[in-house]
């Protein structure tokens, strides 16, 4: 028993730190970038940074859109049952879920791409079937 709780907090406190490294992450090479997006060339350095922080960012992004989007699933599915089958309700729940961003990447700190945790559809605008 003893060893399973010092297990469980040595977990807690590892994830503890990626998350806190991730912050630093965003806060240290985030604003930089901000700075050197106007910029035509960029450093070496600062895409090494922005790749760097991205990576870490995408340790704890993608869990948590992970598991939205797995959970949005199963509603979806609980929806579309208990509707009747109606698809366009299920759909209405389906789509944000999981439909979105899942890995972080520099543009994304650069401000090139906007992240987005809850999606659209990306058939949104193009028409089913074409008419002749």
């Amino acid at each position: 028993m003893r060893n399973k709780g010092f297990f469980g907090q040595l977990m807690k406190c590892g994830i503890s730190i990626v998350i806190c490294l991730a912050f630093v992450g965003v806060t240290v090479v985030g604003l930089p970038s901000v700075s050197l997006a106007a910029e035509e060339e960029s450093s070496e350095g600062n895409e090494a940074m922005l790749g760097f922080g991205s990576g870490l960012l995408t340790l704890v992004y993608l869990p948590a859109k992970t598991v939205y989007a797995i959970l949005g699933s199963v509603v979806s599915g609980m929806t579309y049952a208990v509707t009747g089958g109606d698809w366009e309700t299920a759909k209405s729940v389906f789509e944000p879920s999981v439909y979105g961003t899942y890995v972080i990447t520099p543009d994304h700190l650069k401000g090139n791409e906007p992240v987005r945790f809850y999606g659209s559809s990306p058939y949104q605008d193009e028409p089913l079937m074409t008419e002749k």
